[in-house]
Protein backbone atom coordinates (compact mmCIF):
# COMPACT_ATOMS: atom_id res chain seq x y z
CA UNK A 1 0.00 0.00 0.00
CA UNK A 2 2.62 2.82 1.18
CA UNK A 3 4.82 1.91 -1.97
CA UNK A 4 1.68 2.43 -4.52
CA UNK A 5 1.08 5.94 -2.66
CA UNK A 6 4.86 6.49 -3.51
CA UNK A 7 4.16 5.50 -6.61
CA UNK A 8 0.76 7.64 -6.94
CA UNK A 9 2.28 11.09 -5.34
CA UNK A 10 5.40 10.27 -7.66
CA UNK A 11 3.44 10.47 -10.49
CA UNK A 12 1.35 13.47 -9.42
CA UNK A 13 4.86 15.47 -8.95
CA UNK A 14 6.08 14.85 -12.38
CA UNK A 15 2.68 15.66 -13.83
CA UNK A 16 2.95 18.69 -12.20
CA UNK A 17 6.53 19.41 -13.61
CA UNK A 18 5.29 18.36 -16.80
CA UNK A 19 2.67 20.90 -17.14
CA UNK A 20 4.66 23.50 -15.36
CA UNK A 21 7.29 23.04 -18.32
CA UNK A 22 4.78 23.12 -21.14
CA UNK A 23 3.26 26.14 -19.37
CA UNK A 24 6.55 28.11 -19.71
CA UNK A 25 7.33 27.40 -22.92
CA UNK A 26 3.64 28.46 -24.17
CA UNK A 27 4.53 31.87 -22.29
CA UNK A 28 8.22 32.24 -23.91
CA UNK A 29 8.64 29.85 -26.29
CA UNK A 30 11.68 31.45 -28.18
CA UNK A 31 13.18 33.34 -25.89
CA UNK A 32 16.99 32.69 -26.60
CA UNK A 33 19.75 35.28 -24.56
CA UNK A 34 22.09 34.22 -27.10
CA UNK A 35 23.53 36.24 -29.92
CA UNK A 36 23.17 35.46 -33.30
CA UNK A 37 25.87 33.45 -35.08
CA UNK A 38 28.62 34.61 -37.36
CA UNK A 39 27.51 34.67 -40.88
CA UNK A 40 29.24 31.92 -42.95
CA UNK A 41 29.83 31.53 -46.90
CA UNK A 42 26.73 30.33 -48.36
CA UNK A 43 24.26 31.85 -46.06
CA UNK A 44 22.60 35.51 -47.30
CA UNK A 45 21.58 37.89 -44.12
CA UNK A 46 19.30 40.54 -44.25
CA UNK A 47 19.27 43.19 -41.98
CA UNK A 48 15.98 45.84 -40.74
CA UNK A 49 18.25 48.11 -38.50
CA UNK A 50 16.15 49.75 -35.96
CA UNK A 51 16.94 53.39 -34.98
CA UNK A 52 13.78 54.61 -34.63
CA UNK A 53 14.47 57.19 -37.12
CA UNK A 54 14.50 56.30 -40.13
CA UNK A 55 14.95 53.44 -42.82
CA UNK A 56 18.33 51.33 -42.71
CA UNK A 57 18.58 47.69 -43.99
CA UNK A 58 21.95 45.68 -44.67
CA UNK A 59 22.48 42.85 -47.27
CA UNK A 60 25.17 40.58 -46.91
CA UNK A 61 24.98 37.85 -49.83
CA UNK A 62 25.89 34.05 -49.96
CA UNK A 63 29.17 35.58 -51.15
CA UNK A 64 29.90 37.94 -48.71
CA UNK A 65 28.96 40.86 -50.99
CA UNK A 66 27.43 43.82 -48.24
CA UNK A 67 24.58 46.51 -49.70
CA UNK A 68 23.34 48.92 -47.51
CA UNK A 69 20.28 50.50 -48.40
CA UNK A 70 18.74 53.69 -46.98
CA UNK A 71 20.21 55.35 -43.93
CA UNK A 72 17.62 57.79 -42.95
CA UNK A 73 18.21 60.00 -39.82
CA UNK A 74 14.56 62.46 -39.15
CA UNK A 75 15.79 63.06 -35.34
CA UNK A 76 13.97 66.61 -33.95
CA UNK A 77 11.41 66.54 -36.43
CA UNK A 78 8.09 65.28 -36.58
CA UNK A 79 8.18 61.68 -36.26
CA UNK A 80 7.32 60.80 -33.20
CA UNK A 81 9.31 56.98 -32.54
CA UNK A 82 12.01 56.33 -29.50
CA UNK A 83 15.43 56.74 -30.98
CA UNK A 84 17.09 52.94 -30.61
CA UNK A 85 18.60 51.68 -28.00
CA UNK A 86 19.02 55.73 -27.07
CA UNK A 87 20.57 59.18 -28.46
CA UNK A 88 23.21 58.75 -26.91
CA UNK A 89 24.42 58.83 -30.82
CA UNK A 90 23.25 59.64 -33.89
CA UNK A 91 21.08 56.97 -36.15
CA UNK A 92 24.10 57.66 -38.68
CA UNK A 93 26.47 56.67 -36.08
CA UNK A 94 24.31 53.59 -34.87
CA UNK A 95 24.10 52.09 -38.34
CA UNK A 96 28.17 52.25 -38.69
CA UNK A 97 28.43 50.70 -35.35
CA UNK A 98 26.06 47.71 -36.07
CA UNK A 99 27.41 47.21 -39.47
CA UNK A 100 30.96 46.78 -38.24
CA UNK A 101 29.88 44.77 -35.38
CA UNK A 102 27.93 42.28 -38.13
CA UNK A 103 30.71 42.99 -41.21
CA UNK A 104 33.71 40.61 -38.83
CA UNK A 105 34.79 37.31 -40.65
CA UNK A 106 33.63 38.80 -44.03
CA UNK A 107 35.49 39.28 -46.88
CA UNK A 108 36.15 42.69 -46.77
CA UNK A 109 34.98 43.65 -42.77
CA UNK A 110 36.35 47.53 -43.98
CA UNK A 111 34.22 48.68 -46.49
CA UNK A 112 30.17 48.26 -47.71
CA UNK A 113 30.17 47.24 -51.38
CA UNK A 114 27.16 49.11 -52.35
CA UNK A 115 24.64 51.75 -51.09
CA UNK A 116 21.48 51.80 -52.49
CA UNK A 117 19.27 54.77 -52.08
CA UNK A 118 15.80 53.98 -53.14
CA UNK A 119 14.44 57.47 -53.22
CA UNK A 120 15.47 61.48 -51.78
CA UNK A 121 13.64 61.80 -48.63
CA UNK A 122 14.66 62.47 -44.78
CA UNK A 123 13.59 58.90 -43.36
CA UNK A 124 16.12 57.16 -45.59
CA UNK A 125 18.62 59.75 -46.43
CA UNK A 126 18.92 62.10 -43.60
CA UNK A 127 16.44 65.48 -42.94
CA UNK A 128 17.33 69.09 -42.11
CA UNK A 129 16.02 68.89 -37.88
CA UNK A 130 19.00 66.15 -37.85
CA UNK A 131 22.09 68.09 -39.71
CA UNK A 132 24.91 68.44 -37.71
CA UNK A 133 27.50 70.90 -39.64
CA UNK A 134 30.32 69.41 -41.19
CA UNK A 135 33.47 70.37 -43.00
CA UNK A 136 32.50 69.61 -46.55
CA UNK A 137 28.81 68.72 -46.76
CA UNK A 138 25.94 68.75 -43.21
CA UNK A 139 26.21 65.63 -41.69
CA UNK A 140 23.00 63.05 -41.02
CA UNK A 141 21.90 60.02 -42.22
CA UNK A 142 23.75 58.81 -44.86
CA UNK A 143 26.61 61.52 -44.69
CA UNK A 144 26.99 60.63 -41.49
CA UNK A 145 27.25 56.87 -41.92
CA UNK A 146 29.55 57.42 -44.61
CA UNK A 147 32.40 59.13 -41.90
CA UNK A 148 32.99 55.87 -40.68
CA UNK A 149 32.61 52.98 -43.51
CA UNK A 150 33.48 53.29 -46.95
CA UNK A 151 31.78 52.81 -50.18
CA UNK A 152 32.55 50.50 -53.29
CA UNK A 153 29.17 51.93 -55.21
CA UNK A 154 26.54 54.30 -54.73
CA UNK A 155 23.45 54.14 -56.45
CA UNK A 156 20.70 56.23 -56.79
CA UNK A 157 17.77 57.38 -58.96
CA UNK A 158 18.91 60.95 -60.09
CA UNK A 159 23.26 60.56 -60.51
CA UNK A 160 24.80 62.41 -62.13
CA UNK A 161 22.28 65.33 -63.01
CA UNK A 162 19.77 65.04 -60.03
CA UNK A 163 17.10 67.09 -62.31
CA UNK A 164 14.42 64.39 -62.47
CA UNK A 165 11.66 65.08 -63.52
CA UNK A 166 13.13 68.69 -63.24
CA UNK A 167 16.02 70.45 -60.78
CA UNK A 168 12.76 72.47 -59.56
CA UNK A 169 10.95 69.57 -58.76
CA UNK A 170 13.65 68.09 -56.75
CA UNK A 171 14.90 71.43 -54.87
CA UNK A 172 11.54 72.18 -54.09
CA UNK A 173 10.01 68.27 -53.00
CA UNK A 174 13.21 66.02 -52.12
CA UNK A 175 14.81 65.96 -48.68
CA UNK A 176 15.95 69.56 -47.64
CA UNK A 177 19.55 67.50 -47.39
CA UNK A 178 20.17 66.90 -51.39
CA UNK A 179 22.66 69.37 -51.93
CA UNK A 180 24.55 67.90 -48.64
CA UNK A 181 23.76 64.53 -50.57
CA UNK A 182 24.99 65.34 -53.82
CA UNK A 183 28.54 66.93 -52.22
CA UNK A 184 28.48 63.70 -50.42
CA UNK A 185 28.74 61.68 -53.37
CA UNK A 186 31.07 63.73 -55.30
CA UNK A 187 33.20 63.64 -52.53
CA UNK A 188 33.28 60.05 -52.03
CA UNK A 189 34.32 59.12 -55.67
CA UNK A 190 36.73 61.77 -55.82
CA UNK A 191 38.76 60.73 -52.26
CA UNK A 192 37.52 57.38 -51.35
CA UNK A 193 37.45 56.01 -55.19
CA UNK A 194 33.82 55.40 -54.80
CA UNK A 195 31.88 54.21 -57.76
CA UNK A 196 28.35 56.70 -58.30
CA UNK A 197 25.90 55.04 -60.74
CA UNK A 198 22.23 55.73 -61.55
CA UNK A 199 19.94 53.06 -60.73
CA UNK A 200 19.04 50.78 -64.30
CA UNK A 201 15.68 49.40 -63.90
CA UNK A 202 15.44 46.08 -65.83
CA UNK A 203 18.80 45.22 -64.73
CA UNK A 204 20.21 42.10 -63.19
CA UNK A 205 23.79 42.59 -63.16
CA UNK A 206 24.11 46.44 -61.39
CA UNK A 207 24.15 44.34 -57.92
CA UNK A 208 26.52 41.73 -58.74
CA UNK A 209 28.14 39.42 -56.38
CA UNK A 210 31.89 40.33 -56.34
CA UNK A 211 33.48 37.99 -54.05
CA UNK A 212 32.75 34.48 -55.75
CA UNK A 213 29.72 34.81 -58.03
CA UNK A 214 30.61 31.51 -59.82
CA UNK A 215 29.51 29.38 -57.02
CA UNK A 216 26.35 31.17 -56.99
CA UNK A 217 25.39 32.17 -60.46
CA UNK A 218 22.07 29.46 -60.62
CA UNK A 219 20.69 30.56 -57.35
CA UNK A 220 21.48 33.93 -56.86
CA UNK A 221 20.39 37.27 -58.42
CA UNK A 222 19.06 40.89 -57.67
CA UNK A 223 16.66 42.42 -59.78
CA UNK A 224 16.17 46.01 -60.34
CA UNK A 225 12.07 45.96 -60.39
CA UNK A 226 10.95 48.90 -60.72
CA UNK A 227 12.02 52.66 -60.26
CA UNK A 228 11.35 56.42 -61.23
CA UNK A 229 7.93 55.46 -62.48
CA UNK A 230 9.66 52.84 -64.96
CA UNK A 231 8.85 49.07 -65.03
CA UNK A 232 9.80 46.28 -67.66
CA UNK A 233 6.59 45.11 -69.73
CA UNK A 234 5.66 42.02 -68.74
CA UNK A 235 7.17 39.13 -71.23
CA UNK A 236 9.26 41.18 -73.58
CA UNK A 237 11.21 43.02 -70.36
CA UNK A 238 11.06 46.62 -72.67
CA UNK A 239 11.27 49.30 -69.90
CA UNK A 240 8.36 51.43 -70.15
CA UNK A 241 6.95 54.55 -68.02
CA UNK A 242 4.58 53.80 -66.15
CA UNK A 243 2.74 57.80 -65.77
CA UNK A 244 3.54 60.29 -68.24
CA UNK A 245 1.51 62.89 -66.99
CA UNK A 246 1.56 65.34 -63.76
CA UNK A 247 4.28 63.84 -62.77
CA UNK A 248 5.22 66.48 -60.32
CA UNK A 249 2.43 65.95 -58.51
CA UNK A 250 2.83 62.64 -58.06
CA UNK A 251 5.14 63.09 -54.77
CA UNK A 252 9.10 61.26 -55.04
CA UNK A 253 7.45 58.50 -53.38
CA UNK A 254 6.01 57.30 -56.08
CA UNK A 255 9.65 57.30 -57.73
CA UNK A 256 11.24 54.69 -55.48
CA UNK A 257 13.14 52.15 -57.09
CA UNK A 258 12.52 48.54 -56.29
CA UNK A 259 14.52 45.61 -56.21
CA UNK A 260 13.98 41.79 -55.87
CA UNK A 261 16.70 39.67 -54.64
CA UNK A 262 16.17 36.10 -55.24
CA UNK A 263 18.32 33.04 -53.74
CA UNK A 264 17.36 29.25 -54.73
CA UNK A 265 13.65 28.90 -53.24
CA UNK A 266 13.71 32.36 -50.99
CA UNK A 267 13.16 35.78 -52.58
CA UNK A 268 12.57 39.51 -50.65
CA UNK A 269 11.07 42.68 -52.14
CA UNK A 270 12.17 46.32 -51.10
CA UNK A 271 10.46 49.31 -52.99
CA UNK A 272 10.82 51.83 -50.29
CA UNK A 273 8.07 53.82 -50.25
CA UNK A 274 6.32 52.87 -53.60
CA UNK A 275 2.35 53.34 -52.97
CA UNK A 276 -0.67 51.52 -54.12
CA UNK A 277 -3.35 53.88 -53.51
CA UNK A 278 -5.35 54.26 -57.00
CA UNK A 279 -6.98 57.13 -55.67
CA UNK A 280 -4.50 59.85 -56.44
CA UNK A 281 -2.55 57.66 -59.47
CA UNK A 282 -0.09 56.21 -57.25
CA UNK A 283 -0.66 52.66 -57.99
CA UNK A 284 2.91 51.35 -58.44
CA UNK A 285 2.17 48.04 -56.43
CA UNK A 286 -0.24 47.17 -58.43
CA UNK A 287 1.92 46.57 -61.50
CA UNK A 288 4.61 45.10 -59.99
CA UNK A 289 2.84 42.46 -57.90
CA UNK A 290 2.28 41.26 -61.14
CA UNK A 291 5.93 41.33 -62.35
CA UNK A 292 7.42 39.77 -59.29
CA UNK A 293 4.30 37.30 -58.39
CA UNK A 294 4.50 35.30 -54.75
CA UNK A 295 7.76 36.10 -52.52
CA UNK A 296 8.92 34.45 -49.92
CA UNK A 297 9.41 38.56 -47.47
CA UNK A 298 8.91 41.82 -48.25
CA UNK A 299 9.79 44.95 -46.64
CA UNK A 300 6.32 46.91 -46.27
CA UNK A 301 6.03 49.44 -49.06
CA UNK A 302 5.74 53.09 -46.80
CA UNK A 303 6.39 51.63 -43.80
CA UNK A 304 2.88 49.88 -44.44
CA UNK A 305 0.92 53.50 -43.94
CA UNK A 306 -2.30 53.85 -45.35
CA UNK A 307 -1.39 54.24 -49.21
CA UNK A 308 0.43 50.56 -49.42
CA UNK A 309 -0.24 46.93 -49.18
CA UNK A 310 -3.18 47.09 -51.30
CA UNK A 311 -5.32 43.56 -51.37
CA UNK A 312 -4.30 43.11 -55.05
CA UNK A 313 -0.30 43.46 -54.44
CA UNK A 314 -0.90 41.08 -50.75
CA UNK A 315 -2.86 38.52 -52.84
CA UNK A 316 -0.62 38.38 -55.79
CA UNK A 317 2.96 38.44 -53.65
CA UNK A 318 1.67 36.26 -50.62
CA UNK A 319 4.41 37.15 -48.27
CA UNK A 320 4.91 34.99 -45.35
CA UNK A 321 7.20 37.44 -43.70
CA UNK A 322 6.22 41.39 -43.40
CA UNK A 323 9.06 43.59 -42.21
CA UNK A 324 7.78 47.29 -41.09
CA UNK A 325 10.82 49.82 -40.21
CA UNK A 326 8.85 51.80 -38.01
CA UNK A 327 10.25 55.97 -37.21
CA UNK A 328 6.10 57.23 -36.13
CA UNK A 329 3.05 56.40 -34.50
CA UNK A 330 1.48 55.98 -37.79
CA UNK A 331 3.90 52.72 -38.99
CA UNK A 332 2.32 50.34 -39.65
CA UNK A 333 -1.76 52.30 -40.36
CA UNK A 334 -4.33 50.91 -38.43
CA UNK A 335 -6.64 49.80 -41.93
CA UNK A 336 -3.40 48.60 -43.37
CA UNK A 337 -2.89 45.66 -40.58
CA UNK A 338 -6.38 44.86 -41.11
CA UNK A 339 -5.70 44.37 -44.61
CA UNK A 340 -3.55 42.54 -44.60
CA UNK A 341 -4.50 39.81 -42.20
CA UNK A 342 -7.63 39.99 -43.26
CA UNK A 343 -8.66 35.99 -43.43
CA UNK A 344 -9.29 35.65 -46.62
CA UNK A 345 -5.25 36.74 -47.82
CA UNK A 346 -3.17 33.60 -48.47
CA UNK A 347 0.60 33.78 -47.11
CA UNK A 348 1.57 33.00 -43.54
CA UNK A 349 1.73 36.42 -43.32
CA UNK A 350 3.90 36.84 -40.18
CA UNK A 351 4.82 40.62 -39.53
CA UNK A 352 7.59 42.35 -37.32
CA UNK A 353 8.09 45.57 -36.56
CA UNK A 354 11.37 47.15 -35.63
CA UNK A 355 9.59 49.52 -32.70
CA UNK A 356 5.85 49.53 -31.36
CA UNK A 357 5.53 53.16 -31.72
CA UNK A 358 1.96 52.88 -33.49
CA UNK A 359 0.63 50.09 -31.09
CA UNK A 360 -2.00 52.57 -29.75
CA UNK A 361 -3.17 53.55 -33.51
CA UNK A 362 -3.35 50.13 -34.31
CA UNK A 363 -5.32 48.96 -31.23
CA UNK A 364 -4.98 46.14 -29.32
CA UNK A 365 -7.43 44.15 -31.48
CA UNK A 366 -5.13 43.99 -34.45
CA UNK A 367 -1.56 44.67 -32.98
CA UNK A 368 -2.38 41.19 -31.50
CA UNK A 369 -1.44 39.40 -34.90
CA UNK A 370 1.77 41.59 -34.79
CA UNK A 371 4.82 39.33 -33.55
CA UNK A 372 5.39 40.39 -29.81
CA UNK A 373 8.89 40.77 -30.06
CA UNK A 374 10.52 44.31 -31.61
CA UNK A 375 13.97 45.31 -32.45
CA UNK A 376 17.01 44.67 -35.32
CA UNK A 377 15.03 42.16 -37.36
CA UNK A 378 17.04 39.59 -39.39
CA UNK A 379 16.19 36.89 -41.66
CA UNK A 380 19.19 34.45 -42.46
CA UNK A 381 18.80 32.25 -45.87
CA UNK A 382 20.61 29.35 -45.56
CA UNK A 383 22.52 27.67 -48.15
CA UNK A 384 21.08 27.46 -51.80
CA UNK A 385 18.38 29.51 -50.68
CA UNK A 386 16.78 26.54 -49.46
CA UNK A 387 15.38 27.74 -46.30
CA UNK A 388 15.62 30.51 -43.72
CA UNK A 389 15.02 31.81 -40.16
CA UNK A 390 14.03 35.23 -38.66
CA UNK A 391 15.74 36.93 -35.69
CA UNK A 392 14.95 39.73 -33.45
CA UNK A 393 17.76 41.13 -31.66
CA UNK A 394 17.49 43.91 -28.99
CA UNK A 395 17.12 47.05 -30.24
CA UNK A 396 17.35 48.94 -26.68
CA UNK A 397 21.01 47.45 -25.63
CA UNK A 398 24.28 47.71 -27.66
CA UNK A 399 25.26 43.62 -27.56
CA UNK A 400 22.58 42.75 -30.17
CA UNK A 401 21.28 39.70 -27.71
CA UNK A 402 18.72 37.17 -29.54
CA UNK A 403 15.08 38.18 -28.40
CA UNK A 404 13.20 35.76 -30.81
CA UNK A 405 14.43 33.80 -33.41
CA UNK A 406 11.54 31.21 -35.37
CA UNK A 407 11.86 27.91 -36.87
CA UNK A 408 13.58 27.01 -39.92
CA UNK A 409 11.44 27.00 -42.47
CA UNK A 410 11.99 24.87 -45.49
CA UNK A 411 11.26 26.34 -49.01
Amino acid sequence: MRQNRLKIIFASVMLLCAVHAGASSREEPHQSGSFLPEWQKGWMDIHTIATGKGDASFVVMPDGTTMLIDAGDVTGGRMKAPALPDDSRSPGQWIARYISHFSKGLPHPERVDYFWLTHFHADHMGGETARKPGPYYGLCGIMEVGEYLSFGKIIDRGWPTYDYPSAAYVKKFCSATMDDYRKFVICQKENRGTVPECFQVGSRKQFALLNDPKSFKKDFEVWNVAGILQAPLPGNGKIVKRYTEFINDLGENALSCAILVRYGGFSYFNGGDLGGSPADERDMETYVADLIGQVTAIKANHHGWKDTCNPYFMWKTRPDVIIVPASHVNHPWKATVQRIFDPQMPGKRQMFVTCDAAREQVGEELWKYIQPYYGHIVIRVYDGGRSYQVFVLDAYSTDYRVLYKSDIEQL
